[in-house]
């Protein structure tokens, strides 16, 4: 594989200088452009315009990058209705040049794309509407950046530079620390997002080759009234604010009310197959079927050795790709924790589905797992409802009605074949361990109240057959409890799973050829692992 190299123009600018330090940082090679010399120290940086082909074309030449990250810019909207023909080479001509290298681009747009008539965040799917000459030119790099890379719409970005300059941030921290009044607006609503946290997205987004075009924004909705409290709130201060509207602004009558943006979730889905290519199309179908407004990326990691497990999984891709979702196959060494580790490499920060290569979803079960997942909501652990294929066998039927009634089965997520965990949650381990109950080892990073069952998704998982396969399934089981007696985690709940259980099976006389079924099958693999050790 190819070394990285990435290229950071308006690398000495406030978001540049954050993305060049993070990866120095991360020992990462990186050429960094600036129009002038650059004060700070976050690596090597070239005094090199830009806006001059002929010097960028030998910088590109000889550096040759594998990323992009195109900053330079014109400072402010105001500015570039001043200089608008840098501002549009800046725009247009530069990254059509940074486009014919066939590196990974990245182009920050902005939300001044927007018109600001919207009641309510911006999505990614809206089509901008640009109120002024920055916006249009904006929205013109897009169409230009986008068939290379990534296009982000940035929201205000806020934070201390890296490079020692004065910004609207630095005045205001200055300015507030010693008792001074600021002028802010109240009447302009955004989604501010901090410099550091834009940065890492930037880099995480290209080291997974991410494309097409997204939102970078904050949670919150905030003026910047709301921003100025909050600094001085952090500063221990009172602020000494004199409030004005945006139409105030220089440039404010093109500045537009409500700019106020849905952050873009990137959801990424992992398919583990071994053995898949008689039921892949269960769960790549009904991936292909969600109704999600967000970005959907999915990995299914081939770990069985099998040319036609490959096959199907390449073939049932395009599928996927045709609602506009990523879709790719890998494949790894034998052991399921391979193809966990196979798959997340091509996956970039987000909320994650682990999926059973025949476990069908619900239209609607990511759009929900999105929702319940979604920073703020305190859960980070969740689960469609199962909903099992009714079985052929009269004695799969009864053992699964015993097992649904079970204390334990409706009190907990239960993950047959699909849970998903959120951003936060997925930072609580490393790798995944080589165990069989994956599933349960994850589901013991969280406590009781991240854990969430989706009242309407639902997941569709094919019985065991007959009872044969029932003993064999409830031996996998088992084992895999066995070999996480071994991992000591913090919200392991495996010794209450047996209270009530007694009850529930005795309780209903109408259930007790069922209640007999699941204790026939439970006592048979207890007895076969007994005998077979």
């Amino acid at each position: 594989m190819r070394q990285e190299r990435w290229l950071v123009t308006g690398s000495c600018g406030q978001l540049g200088g954050h993305v060049t330090r993070l990866l120095r940082d991360r020992d990462v090679t990186v050429l960094g452009l600036s129009h002038r010399p650059c004060p700070g120290s976050h690596g090597e940086v070239r005094v090199v315009d830009v806006c001059d082909s002929a010097r960028l074309t030998d910088v590109l030449d000889s550096f040759q990058p594998t990323h992009i990250v195109h900053l330079a810019a014109v400072s402010s909207p105001v500015a570039a209705e001043r200089d608008q023909e840098r501002a549009w080479a800046l725009n247009l001509t530069v990254p059509r040049q940074l486009a014919r290298t066939g590196a990974w681009l990245f182009y920050p747009s902005t939300d001044f794309v927007w018109d600001g008539t919207k009641n309510g965040r911006y999505r990614d799917t809206d089509v901008p509407k640009p109120r002024s000459v920055y916006g249009e030119m904006k929205h013109a790099g897009e169409r230009v950046a986008g068939q290379s890379g990534l296009v982000a719409r940035l929201s205000l970005l806020h934070g201390l530079p890296v490079c020692p300059r004065a910004t609207t941030w630095t005045r205001w921290h200055e300015n507030l620390s010693q008792g001074k009044e600021i002028t802010v607006c109240a009447d302009e609503f955004r989604t501010p997002l901090e410099l550091s946290e834009a940065a890492k997205a930037i880099v995480d987004l290209g080291r997974k080759n991410v494309r097409g075009v997204i939102h970078l924004a904050g949670p919150d909705v905030l003026t910047p009234r709301d921003m100025a409290c909050r600094l001085a709130s952090s500063l221990n201060v009172k602020p000494k604010l004199r409030t004005v509207s945006r139409l105030d602004l220089p440039g404010g009558k093109a500045r537009p009310r409500n700019v106020a943006m849905a952050p873009t979730v990137m959801f990424g889905v992992v398919i583990p197959a071994y053995n898949g290519a008689h039921c892949l199309h269960r769960s790549m179908i009904s991936l292909a079927r969600q109704r999600f407004d967000g970005k959907l990326r999915v990995v299914v990691a081939v770990n069985d050795g099998r040319e036609d497990t490959a096959e199907e999984a390449r073939r049932l891709a395009p599928v996927i790709r045709a609602t506009g979702a990523e879709c790719s196959v890998v494949v790894s060494s034998p052991k399921r924790a391979n193809a966990f580790a196979a798959a997340e490499a091509e996956l970039p920060e987000g909320p994650r589905l682990y999926l059973d290569q025949d476990a069908v979803l619900s239209p609607n079960a990511i759009a929900e797992l999105a929702r319940i997942l979604r920073p703020g909501t305190g859960i980070h652990f969740a689960a469609p409802r199962p909903r099992a294929v009714r079985p052929h066998s009269v004695v799969s039927r009864a053992f699964y009605r015993a097992w649904q009634d079970l204390p334990y089965v409706k009190e907990s997520p239960v993950t047959m074949g699909a849970y998903a965990v959120s951003a936060e949650g997925r930072r609580r381990w490393d790798e995944f361990p080589d165990v069989h109950s994956d599933d349960k080892w994850v589901r013991w990073h969280f406590a009781s109240h991240e854990r969430a069952v989706l009242r309407d998704g639902t997941y569709e998982v094919v019985l065991p057959e007959g009872v044969k396969e029932l003993v064999r399934a409830r031996r996998r089981y088992q084992c895999g409890n066995r070999e996480l007696q071994s991992h000591d985690l913090e919200y392991a709940d495996d010794d209450r799973r047996h209270r009530g259980v007694v009850r529930s099976l005795v309780s209903r006389p109408t259930r007790w050829p069922c209640s007999a079924v699941f204790l026939g099958v439970y006592s048979a693999a207890a007895v076969l692992d007994r005998y077979t050790e």
